[in-house]
């Protein structure tokens, strides 16, 4: 149990390492980005190369001979093109990571100057280029390129020399911008474009690519032992794909030297008479080792399946399932995402390369026999395991695997699943501090707009809020205020939003995040919708005369329909309007909006009650107070909570009560959460109260009983 726990104190330092460290921050961001071209890539994948000849049969028959070619040309947009891609998303998210820490830059100029440094660095003119380096393959030299290209921008844009500052009358701003970055675009392509050439005349590298390649597959020419050479592989590929790295395309040439033949030679001693003597063979990783692509991602899939308690994970897995069955990993792979992701480093590699030992020695003995048909990578599990050797052992020996890997993934699954906790506590923590800083200020909050954590983390709030919204799965509950003697004379509606990952969240951050999402109107409505309908339950009960007060914010009374809205939910429940008690906040009441004013003309001609609330925090204007016909003025929380120790507050609340003796408003005194604050404050002449001290927020069922204790009590004093 220490163990696990040490490991996963590293796996959450390692989790804010890379959180901290741009570079790091901007490939994951990079590869994420890239989710749905890998999705799409492969469900073309698995639809062009499904590997059962009724199926190819049925779809030439009803499609014609060409009927992949659509698939081939969503292939070439995605896996074919993806290095070039990959370019643009790293260097944008790492330029974006500048301009988080305050070092201004252009993303898109940053990823188009990357884009062509990548090109000018592989020079597709020279005699050995080949297309496929922009696909997968080129993943190496597309991560180095993107970074360090961005890295060498923004240092040059940083030079004020390097900088053309024309603006012309008329012109389009952007114009300006990308013009006074033509010299940075220029040297940085330049730079990349020189490295080539030196590369190409002073080392004698005629392909850097085939280059990086070969020199990955010299390696294995002074391994001997074929164990070795199949474990150092398996680990290797490994290896590169947690940095994002295609690892199997990254070391075909490997494969295709050593592991093909190897093959061949089982096929032709099986075609002369002989036993076939070759364990490791490409089909043999690709049926035994690859279970779901690279990382055995079936057997991780399963783990999720059964101890996963991250719905976001489990979401995934489901989606993934069926490129999974057929070998395709990527959006797993890039969707947890695996890539950079501490958690899963030791198994990731650790299973693959368990598999590759059990299965070699299975073989060793005689238990299953040696491949000696070739498979199509894409083939599924079960299937692939019995045509590759010929025996039902095969896909038995696959079955012990899956079992073996999912057994190994299962831990794991559960520790990230607590670092998932932690970094989830540790990032709605960030949202709150950055909604802090807007309400500090009085500003609009513009959360979901950012492209750092928090925006991230604002947008998956705002689509669960909204598809929560749309089920009426937001609730109220309800607090009452009371008189000097307890009795409840109204409740306050306050919005309960639940979520199923983060707990409860601030009412004022969803109201913030509904009003930038324009889900403020809906969220409005369904509000009084409730808030009527808690009080035709009240009327039920035999309740009367208890006012149940809603908050509404600007954006609500901008809307030209807000009072048609309330006429009509006063009518599907039957209720009086001035059963109703809107409260206004001082910042709405004097914002100066006509439409607002005009808005609040309406609500008092309907007869419904007005409030407003945080009254004297120093900005109130006392015309309003007349003006705008108010029934009910809530102290702001801060003279309450500062009323024992702070005379000027007592003064202040004196003050207040005075005046609403005299334009005939009740005073309500919010937070009173101790039995002397309430007894100072009946001392200032306050006689109505809302706090902890009498009760919390309650939902509707226990609000009706709180109530009709409360009354009782009122009349057995009497």
């Amino acid at each position: 149990m220490r163990i696990i726990s040490r490991i996963y104190d590293l796996i959450y330092k390692f989790n804010d390492f890379i959180t901290e460290k741009p570079i790091l921050h901007a490939i994951q961001n990079g590869f994420t980005y890239m989710i749905p071209l890998v999705l799409l890539g492969s469900i073309a994948l698995v639809l062009l190369s499904l590997p059962i000849p009724a199926y190819q049969n049925m779809m030439t028959t009803l499609l014609g001979t060409e009927w992949g070619n659509i698939l081939q040309y969503i292939r070439d947009g995605t896996f074919n093109a993806f290095s070039l891609i990959l370019v643009i998303t790293v260097s944008y998210s790492y330029a974006q990571e500048f301009n988080n820490r305050q070092v201004f830059m252009i993303p898109i100029m940053a990823s188009i100057t990357a884009l062509g440094s990548y090109i000018a660095l592989l020079g597709i003119n020279e005699p050995g280029f080949s297309i496929s380096y922009f696909g997968v393959i080129g993943v190496f030299i597309a991560l180095l390129v993107s970074l360090t290209s961005t890295a060498l921008f923004r240092k040059l844009s940083s030079i004020k020399t390097f900088r053309i500052r024309l603006l012309f009358d008329g012109a389009n701003p952007n114009f300006s911008n990308a013009l006074s970055l033509f010299i940075p675009a220029c040297l940085t392509i330049t730079v990349f474009a020189s490295v080539n050439e030196a590369v190409h005349h002073f080392i004698g590298i005629d392909d850097l690519q085939a280059f990086i390649t070969s020199s990955l597959g010299s390696l294995f020419t002074y391994i001997r032992s074929v164990f070795w050479q199949g474990t150092i592989f398996i680990l290797l590929v490994h290896l590169f794909w947690l940095f994002g790295i295609h690892g199997s395309n990254a070391l075909e040439t490997v494969a295709q030297d050593i592991f093909v033949p190897a093959l061949e030679t089982n096929q032709q001693l099986i075609l002369s008479g002989h036993a076939p003597t070759e364990i490791f063979t490409k089909t043999f990783f690709d049926t035994f080792v690859f279970m779901g692509g690279c990382g055995s991602i079936i057997c991780l899939i399963i783990a999720i399946f059964i101890v996963g308690r991250n719905k976001s994970q489990v979401r995934l897995s489901k989606m993934s399932i069926v490129p999974v069955l057929f070998n395709i990993n990527e959006l797993m792979v890039f969707g947890i995402p695996i890539v950079l992701n501490p958690a899963y480093l030791i198994p990731f590699i650790g299973v693959p390369l368990i598999l590759s030992t059990v299965s070699f020695f299975s073989m060793k003995i005689g238990l299953v026999p040696y491949t000696t048909s070739m498979v199509e990578w894409t083939t599924p599990i079960f299937l692939s395991g019995y045509i590759s050797t010929g025996s039902l052992m095969g896909s038995i020996q696959q079955l012990f695997n899956l079992a073996i890997g999912t057994v190994c993934y299962v831990p794991f699954v559960k520790l990230s699943a607590k670092a998932y906790e932690v970094r989830k506590e540790s990032n709605l923590k960030k949202v709150y501090e950055a909604f802090r800083v807007f309400e500090e200020h009085g500003s609009t909050s513009s959360l979901t707009s950012r492209l750092d954590v928090v925006g991230n983390i604002a947008r998956s709030l705002s689509v669960d809020f909204e598809y929560d919204l749309d089920r009426q799965a937001i609730d109220l509950h309800y607090q009452p205020i009371v008189d000097i003697n307890g009795k409840v004379v109204s409740v306050e509606a306050l919005l309960r939003w639940n979520h199923s990952g983060y707990g409860l969240i601030s009412p004022p951050l969803v109201i913030a995040l509904a009003e930038e999402a324009g889900l403020i109107d809906n969220l409005g409505n369904l509000i009084f919708d409730k808030a009527c309908d808690a009080l035709a339950q009240m009327k039920k009960a035999g309740i009367d005369n208890v006012t149940v007060c809603v908050n509404v914010s600007a954006a609500q009374l901008e809307n030209d329909n807000f009072t048609q809205n309330l006429k009509k939910f006063f009518t599907d429940h039957e209720v009086r309007p001035s059963d109703i008690q809107i409260e206004l906040t001082e910042r709405l009441a004097l914002s100066n909006s006509f439409k607002i004013t005009r808005q609040i003309e309406e609500i008092n001609k309907l007869g419904i009650k007005l409030a407003m609330d945080d009254f004297g925090a120093g900005h109130s204007s006392l015309m309003y107070l007349k003006e705008y016909h108010l029934h009910t003025v809530k102290l702001d929380g801060s003279l309450v909570r500062e009323v024992i120790p702070c005379l000027d507050c007592r003064d202040i609340i004196s003050t207040i009560v005075s005046l609403g003796k005299t334009l005939n408003y009740r005073v309500v005194a919010e937070f009173v959460e101790e039995q002397e604050q309430k007894e100072i404050l009946q001392e200032l002449g306050c006689e109505l109260f809302q706090g902890y001290l009498f009760s919390k927020a309650l939902p509707l069922g226990e609000i009706l009983e709180y109530i009709q204790a409360s009354n009782y009590v009122r009349k057995t004093l009497q």
